[in-house]
């Protein structure tokens, strides 16, 4: 026997006014993740209704209709559809990348105005923007020293911001996290973990649709970030909202500033608009700096050029290994590798073409066939180990063709090899000065690199 409120949702879902309702209310909100979800989205109705003394579907659409996506009642709505689960230092090897390789790129480029530029775009309830500042002051203490520093949490739902600026959580949202870290981030008041305020200095939350508002919106402050923060978002999304949105994420970052978004939402977009930069478990995405692209030998290899400012030692907040999020295959890496130059597929073609040439004028010049092992590698066809091979042949101290050979090695399930050219990678830099920039590197420097490499090495070697 179906229970009152089983029969309550039923109803709802077989309103003949449910089905506009349900389009509204999408259309609004972006939330198309309630497309084929009627079951879902009907028992959120059920629970709004009554509503005054509005009980059939047909009225609530029009007091909805009547108010707009501003009013408090379509505001209690979207509170009930939108998915507020989160923790502190989700997915922690996305911290551990930003750690490495994004904030101290930004700490370089940022030397001259001193001012880092952070949005959590979808922050929930709060936690992704407080491990941000935590992961900052925890690691980047002294190197800022005297900056400014912004990070920004919105989300369209009013009720998980007044959360977020409350600071405070229950044990789920902190699982995982280690003693240590929680006695020296948080207070225990009651049942609760409050964010110390040490720890909420740089913080603030607004609301924000991402779907309705201008993006860049540089009155509200949404504009010219170094990281932006959008994980686990788009998956709500129908694929116009994604790849617009996407657009206008790219047009919100600096030049050079780096995009992070959760493992399910990359695709190919992600590769026309962003540079894929791969480090164990995660993958960054990287806005191209305005530049010039050289009209003739097109130069596709190249890191992402992080900063002088070391990160610190590697003392990420700790997590229980139970609750560790689990490590991708290796031998069945998520992302491509990370050229810096063409973005766009007719570009890398042309690329290919060039790099042949460029091999086929100057077969003694190893830069040359590290470059077309890029290339080969980002298209998938050639023989890209071979190209970084020869390069290392050429000049056995190239330390990035040492670098992508490992990659390639790992991304075709052969880790014994891949850790055997990461270790290469390192000892060729060992009495290399930190602030010495890598050949091929984009302005990549020694430290940088060995921070890294040592994202690939912790804990792989006997």
């Amino acid at each position: 026997m179906m229970s009152s409120a089983a029969a309550g949702i039923e109803a709802i879902r077989r309103d003949p006014h449910f089905p506009r309702l349900k389009a509204m209310v999408i259309d609004a909100t972006g939330l198309a993740y309630y497309a084929d979800k009627d079951a879902a989205f009907a028992e959120r109705i059920n629970r709004r209704l009554p509503f005054g003394r509005i009980t059939t579907v047909g009225g609530y659409l029009a007091a909805l209709k009547a108010e707009g996506p501003g009013g408090a009642e379509y505001q209690g709505l979207i509170n009930e559809l939108a998915v507020g689960e989160t923790f502190f230092f989700r997915y922690i090897e996305q911290f551990d990348a930003l750690r490495a390789v994004a904030i101290p790129e930004c700490l370089r480029r940022n030397q001259g105005s001193r001012l880092l530029r952070i949005w959590s775009a979808g922050c929930s309830i709060g936690p992704e923007a407080y491990s941000v500042e935590i992961l900052l002051k925890q690691q980047f203490a002294v190197q800022l020293e005297g900056w400014q520093v912004h990070i920004v949490g919105t989300d369209i739902n009013d009720a998980f911001l007044e959360q977020a600026r409350r600071g405070a959580y229950g044990d789920w949202a902190v699982r995982g996290l280690a003693p240590e870290t929680l006695d020296a981030c948080f207070d225990r008041q009651d049942r609760l973990w409050s964010v110390k305020p040490k720890y909420r200095q740089w913080t603030s939350f607004m609301p924000f649709n991402l779907v309705e508002g201008a993006i860049p919106s540089y009155p509200h402050g949404i504009g010219h970030f170094d990281i932006i923060l959008c994980r686990n978002v788009m998956i709500y999304f129908d694929e116009a909202t994604r790849h617009r949105l996407l657009g206008d994420l790219h047009k919100a970052l600096a030049d050079g500033g780096w995009l992070v978004v959760g493992h399910a939402e990359a695709g190919p977009q992600m590769n026309e608009l962003f540079i894929p930069v791969s480090v164990p478990g995660a993958t960054l995405y990287r806005k191209q700096a305005e530049r010039a692209i050289p009209a003739a030998g097109p130069v596709p290899g190249a890191m992402p050029g992080p900063p002088p400012a070391a990160p610190s030692p590697p003392t990420r907040p700790r997590r229980t290994a139970a609750a560790k999020p689990p490590a991708e295959p290796p031998a069945k890496p998520p992302t491509k590798p990370d050229p810096s130059a063409p973005a766009a597929a007719n570009d890398r073609s042309t690329a290919l073409e060039t790099c042949l040439v460029q091999v086929e004028a100057n077969r003694m010049d190893p830069a040359v066939h590290y470059r077309l092992g890029l290339v080969e590698e980002e298209l998938g066809v050639g023989d890209p180990v071979a190209a970084f091979k020869r390069a290392l042949y050429l000049d056995p101290r190239f330390v990035l063709a040492d670098y992508h050979l490992a990659l390639a090695y790992w991304r075709r399930g052969r880790l014994v090899p891949a850790q055997r050219h990461f270790r290469n990678a390192r000892e060729a830099l060992a009495d290399r000065p930190d602030g010495e920039t890598v050949t091929e590197g984009a302005g990549l420097t020694v430290q940088e690199l060995r921070g890294m490499l040592d994202l690939w090495l912790t804990g792989e070697e006997g």
